[in-house]
């Protein structure tokens, strides 16, 4: 029985290697269908990157950090500072800060460069300002909703703003960008299942006559399909080496212009590439299609042949 497994191994090893020399030997034909082969199976990879940095960005940015308060105009400084004081109480809260009219002005002044407009005021026009940060449990746009409600109830507030519309604009983008890589991941797929399919049904035809004795002489389809199976596979993992090599070059070469784009609002977002764990999915995914392609395509084409 041990021998029995040995051999069998042994001749699954030996097809294996034979399939990898065969290709080989028929470099100039066989660069071709991988070149075609790594830039199908890029095209999913770039496109799995792109949705991925754009969730990765979208989960960054999901929650919104505070809620601006504009208290009523007519409160008195002591009943802005009380009111505030009540808000550090609230466990839905984790900060809050007190902005007094004054100090809005000062800092209006300050950064918007309208010094010389503001003069002409009679009258400071800017309320009190209350700036929250929820606490962590609170930091989701439903809670963030819900806290704003609660806090509009207040008699001393005028108007409560939650920066919510860029969210759900953000939420939207995210979305496409998956949607488009599925859909685009699914079609580039099937083009490397088309490939291999026809390449291998071609290699058959060739090997017709071959086929033809082997059969004669007592080869299953089993026998004779298996090779063809080692040759399918090994297009599909060297073209996905190759892919995982070009994903590489594509994620170096847009990393510099990520960051320049991040260092315009005042993030260091690095583009991320693909982990060991996505790079092995990559490795699986294109062998299984490449194995695929061999049994139903060859082993189609493999059935008609018949002995003369």
């Amino acid at each position: 029985m041990a021998r029995e497994q040995t051999g069998y191994f042994a001749v699954h090893k030996q097809q294996c290697l034979g399939a990898l020399k065969e290709l080989m030997r028929r470099p100039l034909g066989n660069i071709l269908t991988l070149a075609v082969l790594s830039f199908a199976l890029t095209l999913p990879a770039s496109f799995y990157l792109l949705a991925k940095n754009v969730a990765l960005v979208a989960q960054a940015w999901q929650n919104p950090t505070q809620l601006t308060l504009y208290l009523d105009q007519n409160i008195s400084q002591p009943v802005a500072n009380q009111f505030s004081d009540q808000l550090r109480g609230w466990p839905e809260i984790e900060s809050v800060e007190y902005i007094s009219p004054q100090q809005g002005l000062t800092d209006f002044r300050d950064h918007a460069g309208f010094d010389q407009a503001l003069s002409l005021l009679d009258e400071n026009p800017l309320p009190s300002v209350v700036v929250v940060r929820p606490a962590s449990e609170w930091q989701t746009s439903e809670r963030a909703t819900e806290l704003a409600a609660k806090i509009r109830t207040e008699p001393t507030v005028d108007e409560v703003r939650l920066d919510s519309d860029w969210l759900q604009r953000l939420a939207a983008i995210k979305d496409l960008a998956v949607t488009m890589a599925t859909l685009m991941s699914g079609l580039m797929l099937f083009a490397v299942f088309l490939i291999v399919g026809n390449t291998l049904r071609l290699q058959v035809q060739n090997h017709k006559n071959e086929i033809q004795v082997m059969k004669l002489v007592g080869a299953t389809d089993s026998f004779i399909l298996r090779p063809y199976l080692y040759t399918g596979a090994w297009y599909g993992f060297i073209g996905a080496a190759v892919a995982w090599v070009l994903t590489a070059i594509v994620t170096i070469l847009l990393d510099n212009a990520v960051a320049k784009l991040a260092a315009l609002y005042d993030s260091s977002y690095r583009l991320v590439g693909l982990r060991w764990d996505e790079t092995l999915i990559l490795f699986m995914v294109a062998a299984f299609l490449g194995l695929l392609a061999a049994r139903l395509s060859a082993g189609r084409h493999l059935k008609e042949i018949e002995p003369i």
